[in-house]
């Protein structure tokens, strides 16, 4: 006669079947280096295996109603919240049928451990398709949650220095940027009134010179009239030096005649055509954000007759709703990736501090083909 293992005949030998491949499955549940047990639909437990008594710490009883589900003491999710042991991964894959695999759970043994696992909790069917139970196994990660705390809490230790460096050398720049402001309008003042004495004094000395060599020898008349045309040109060098190290219309007039003057001055050096679009009216601008925005056109311009081999050169300046906006283009070679990129590219690294320091951004590309350069620096007018 044959028994019956649920509502399914079984007979001797598909009985033996059954238990045979029982016992191996435990085997194998036993081999794990995880926890790992079974229950009966119920959610009784039925088997469990020694590195489930480590997670839990304690061994649960077999088949009895107090222990259903699972085998830990309390459990909770990983906000901490209590979870019932109804509510578990085994519980779930038992009432809906469906895998749970790499859900995190925290377990809390008897003693107050709190563990934090990986539940893998599966349901088992027989030939028929009837659910008979479910295995769960359970991967402890406690040991991984703790590096990736330790390592978040460095990485976020490291991101504040990081980030406490930065402002300070952020500040020793702004710092620096002034102190070389400073010096510079020192040394103009300096050239202004120190060369600028002797010159006028030479011009003076030159024209009374001339005066007295009007019936003299013609030979001399010419060599008068050359160290005349030496001087003029010492005195135009000695404008432009000072200009550059200190604008003087800029702090007279304001940055617009500033930038048309610098511009014009600096076309009829390089003889490239130069066009220029400022604003008719300029909102009263912070004394160093003007030189700011000057300092860029100065260093923008000098790139381009160093580098770009341009024919024609854009400035413009614009102020629209929020921000003002300072573009230099021309139609030279471009600029490669590589070079926007090089950490020695001090006038460019220069040019986005003096911008930043206001709140803004500079930006410096390539059309498409790789032609052409376009500087162009926003600045917030709130900052302003």
């Amino acid at each position: 006669m044959g028994h019956t293992l649920g509502n399914v005949a079984v007979f001797p030998s598909a009985k033996a079947a059954l238990q045979n491949s029982a016992v191996q499955f435990r085997s194998l549940l036993d081999k794990l280096p995880a926890g790992g047990y079974t229950c009966d639909p119920d959610g009784l437990i039925t088997h469990f295996n020694e590195h489930a008594v480590k997670l839990w710490g304690r061994a649960p009883k077999l088949n009895d109603p107090v222990d259903r589900f699972c085998g830990s003491f309390k459990l909770f999710a990983t906000d901490g919240a209590p979870i019932t042991h109804d509510a578990c991964w085994m519980a779930k894959a038992l009432q809906t049928g469906k895998e749970y695999n790499g859900e995190e759970i925290i377990t809390e043994r008897p003693d107050g451990r709190r563990l934090t696992v990986l539940a893998h909790a599966n349901p088992i069917y027989d030939e028929t398709g009837d659910l008979v139970g479910a295995v769960n196994v359970l991967v402890d990660i406690t040991d991984r949650i703790q590096a990736e705390k330790v390592l978040r809490g460095a990485r976020d230790e490291l991101a504040k220095m990081v980030s406490e460096r930065t402002a300070e050398l952020t500040k020793l720049s702004q710092h620096l940027f002034q102190v070389g402001e400073d010096e510079r309008a020192r040394l103009a003042a300096e050239v202004h009134d120190d060369l600028g004495s002797i010159l006028t004094l030479l011009s003076l000395k030159l024209s009374d010179m001339g005066r007295r060599l009007a019936d003299a020898d013609p030979d001399l008349m010419a060599e008068h009239q050359d160290v005349t045309r030496l001087l003029r040109n010492l005195i135009d060098s000695q404008r432009r030096i000072v200009g550059s190290l200190r604008p003087v219309l800029l702090d007279s007039f304001g940055l617009g005649l500033a930038v048309r003057h610098h511009v014009e001055d600096w076309a009829k050096n390089t003889g490239l055509d130069v066009q220029v679009d400022l604003p008719t009216v300029l909102p009263d601008l912070d004394p160093d954000l003007a030189l700011a925005l000057f300092r860029v056109i100065q260093e923008s311009l000098t790139n381009v007759a160093k580098h770009a081999r341009a024919s024609r050169v854009r400035v413009t300046l614009a102020v629209a709703q929020s921000e003002i906006r300072l573009s230099i283009e021309d139609d030279g070679g471009g600029i490669s990736a590589g070079k926007l990129q090089d950490p020695n590219s001090y006038g460019m690294i220069g040019m986005r501090e003096r911008v930043a320091r206001f709140g803004g951004r500079l930006n410096i590309s390539s059309d498409a083909d790789g032609h052409g350069t376009q500087v162009v620096a926003v600045v917030p007018l709130g900052t302003i």
